[in-house]
C-alpha cells in the first residue's frame, strides 16, 4: 500500500551555504507547529545531528551509502519514517561530493536518487546574480532523475539583489524560490576544528531564534505544500528482546560522537542503554558494555586527568575482560594521556600509548580496514569499513596496532586500533549496521 507523507532533503553546491541552519529552522518550525519531525543527516556527521535531535525532540539518524548497504539503508528510512509525520534531512558537502566522481557514490544526491526525496536547493547568493540560474541548472542536469521542489537563496545583498536573482532563476528553470534569506553576521553556528559547536554548547533559546528570525524570509508554507513523499509502506519490525544486559555510553560535553542507529542496536540485542558523564567522575554499574564515543576530550583534558576513580575503574574493568569500545575520543580518554599544548594530561592508561593535539588535521574520510591478527574481536585478514577525522595523533606507541587502514578516496595507507582483552580502541569510528562483525563479536560473542 503506497503512503504519502512530507519529507525535503536540503541540499547545496557547496559547504558552508547555510544547510544546517536552514535544516534547524525547518525541523524546528514544524516541531513547534505540532508535526512529529524525524531528522536526518547525509554522511558521517554526529554534530549536525545531535542539533537536529535538540530541535525538534526526536532522535536523528544517518543517512550514510558508504557505511551501509543501500537497500538496507532505504528499508531502514522507510521503516523509521512510518511513525512520524515528516522527514527532513540535511545534506552533506556540495550535491555530487562523495567519494566518488564518476558515480558520486557517498553524496547527497545518492542519498536523493535511492529514496526519491524532495530536494531543496539552499544556495549561498552572495557576490552573483543572474549566474545563479546555471549553477541551479547544473546541479539538477549533471546527475539527473532528481525531484527538486524548489530553492532558498541565503546571504542576499538587498531586494534589488533578490528581485535579479529570483527573476534569472524563474526565467531560465522552471522551479520556484521560497525564500530569500539577507546576510546576517549575529545568527551563526560558531565553529572549531571538528565542525560547528557541539548541541551542548549553544544558548537554549537558539532553535527558536533562528525560527523566528527565518520566517521573515521564508515561505513554509509553500514549502510544505511541495514536499510530498509517496512510498510503498513498510511493514514494522519488533526487533527489541528482553534488557537483561546493561550497556553504558559516556554522554557530556567531553563525548557525545555517536550514531544513533548504534545506540538503537544496543536496545535490539537486549542492552539497557545507560548514559554515564565522564566529566563528572560517574562510574558504570555491572557493565556489560561500556561505550566511549568521539568528542572533545582535549577541551577537557584537565578535568577528566583529575577524576582518578573513574580511570582506576575503567583501567581494572579492561583488564576483567568487560567489553569496551572506544573510538577517537574515547581512544584519547583510553591511553597514557594527552599533550595539549605543552601541557600533558594523563588518561586511563589502558593502551601504553601518548596522544598529541595538532593545528593541523591529521585525517579525514572513509576507510577500508584489514585486520592485522587475531583478537577476540576478529580474526587476522577481516575486512570492515570505517570513518575517521582527528587533529590529534599517536606520538608514542608501545603496542602494536591491529588494523591496516588504506583511505578509499586515494589508497593511502596508515594503521590504527590496539585491543587488550575485549577492549578495543581506535580512530575510527564504527556505523554498527556496516556489514562487519566487530560490534557483533564485542556485544553478544559472535555474528
Amino acid at each position: 500500500m503506497q503512503v504519502v507523507k512530507k519529507a525535503v532533503l536540503i541540499a547545496s553546491d557547496k559547504s558552508g551555504s547555510g544547510k544546517s541552519l536552514f535544516t534547524i529552522f525547518l525541523s524546528r518550525y514544524f516541531t513547534l507547529n505540532q508535526k512529529s519531525v524525524l531528522p536526518f543527516k547525509c554522511g558521517p556527521d554526529y554534530i549536525d545531528t545531535l542539533h537536529l535531535k535538540y530541535a525538534t525532540g526526536n532522535n536523528a539518524y544517518n543517512l550514510d551509502t558508504v557505511l551501509i548497504n543501500k537497500e538496507k539503508l532505504k528499508h531502514n528510512f522507510l521503516l523509521k519514517l512510518n511513525s512520524y509525520d515528516m522527514a527532513i534531512i540535511e545534506g552533506v558537502m556540495g550535491f555530487y561530493d562523495g567519494i566518488d566522481y564518476k558515480t558520486f557514490a557517498g553524496s547527497t544526491y545518492e542519498v536523493a536518487k535511492l529514496l526519491n526525496l524532495p530536494v531543496l536547493f539552499i544556495l549561498d547568493a552572495s557576490s552573483t546574480s543572474f549566474t545563479i540560474a546555471s549553477r541551479i541548472k547544473g546541479l539538477i542536469s549533471l546527475g539527473g532523475n532528481i525531484n527538486v521542489a524548489g530553492v532558498v537563496l541565503n546571504n542576499v545583498g538587498s531586494k534589488k539583489h533578490e528581485k535579479m536573482l529570483i527573476n534569472a532563476i524563474e526565467y531560465h528553470t522552471d522551479l520556484k524560490v521560497f525564500g530569500a534569506i539577507p546576510k546576517m553576521k549575529d545568527l551563526v553556528l560558531l565553529s572549531r576544528h571538528l565542525g560547528i559547536y557541539t548541541a551542548f554548547e549553544v544558548e537554549e533559546n537558539l532553535y527558536d531564534n533562528i525560527v523566528n528570525t527565518f520566517l521573515n524570509y521564508v515561505d513554509v508554507e509553500k514549502i510544505f505544500e511541495n514536499i510530498d513523499y509517496i512510498y510503498d509502506e513498510v511493514a514494522i519490525e519488533n526487533k527489541t528482546k528482553t534488557k537483561d544486559k546493561k550497556a553504558y555510553i559516556a554522554f557530556d560535553e567531553a563525548f557525545n560522537f555517536y550514531y544513533q542507529d548504534n545506540i538503537d542496536f544496543l536496545e535490539e540485542n537486549g542492552f539497557q542503554v545507560i548514559n554515564f558523564s565522564p566529566l563528572k567522575d560517574e562510574l558504570p554499574e555491572n557493565p556489560d558494555f561500556i561505550y566511549f564515543g568521539g568528542g572533545y576530550p582535549e577541551l577537557y583534558a584537565e578535568q577528566l586527568s583529575k577524576n582518578n576513580k573513574l580511570k582506576n575503574y575503567i583501567k581494572e574493568a579492561s583488564k576483567k575482560g568487560v567489553p569496551i569500545l572506544a573510538e577517537c575520543g574515547g581512544m584519547m580518554f583510553l591511553s597514557n594521556g594527552i599533550k595539549v599544548k605543552n601541557e600533558f594530561f594523563e588518561m586511563c592508561k589502558v593502551f601504553d600509548v601518548n596522544v598529541e593535539m595538532t593545528e593541523k588535521r591529521q585525517a579525514l574520510g572513509y576507510v577500508d580496514i584489514t585486520s592485522l591478527k587475531h583478537t577476540d574481536l576478529f580474526e587476522e585478514g577481516e575486512n570492515f569499513i570505517g570513518h575517521e577525522f582527528h587533529y590529534s595523533k599517536i606520538k608514542e606507541c608501545n603496542e602494536d596496532y591491529v588494523f591496516k587502514i588504506k583511505k578509499i578516496t586515494d589508497n593511502s595507507v596508515n594503521y590504527d586500533g590496539f585491543v587488550k582483552f575485549k577492549t578495543l580502541a581506535s580512530y575510527t569510528h564504527f556505523h554498527f549496521l556496516s556489514d562487519n562483525c566487530i560490534i557483533k563479536n564485542i556485544i553478544r560473542g559472535g555474528c
